[in-house]
């Protein structure tokens, strides 16, 4: 009767520990797709096709070659420029 207990009891805990994992796992998931896809609207950073003050944006750490950025929405050009400009280390 001890060994049917014990087995039991490591059964319980394993299947215990793993939909906490799965709950724990969805949870998070979702978060990190969301917040990937979310970014500012043009007119929000406010974007403009010209460089501002020598800064241009495929001189900012955001710009995704060849005319993308990972803050602001849509087409941009490599020598635009926003408000979340931030030279490249």
């Amino acid at each position: 009767m001890e060994r049917n207990t014990n087995e039991g009891r490591r059964s319980f805990f394993r299947g215990a520990a793993t939909i906490a994992g799965t709950a724990l796992a969805a949870s998070v998931i979702p978060l990190r797709v969301a917040n990937a896809q979310q970014k500012a609207s043009k007119k929000a950073m406010q974007y403009q096709d010209r460089p501002k003050n020598g800064q241009e944006c495929d001189q900012c750490m955001h710009f995704q070659p060849p005319k993308a950025c990972a803050v602001v929405e849509g087409d941009i050009s490599p020598k635009g420029w926003c408000a979340a400009w931030a030279k490249k280390p």
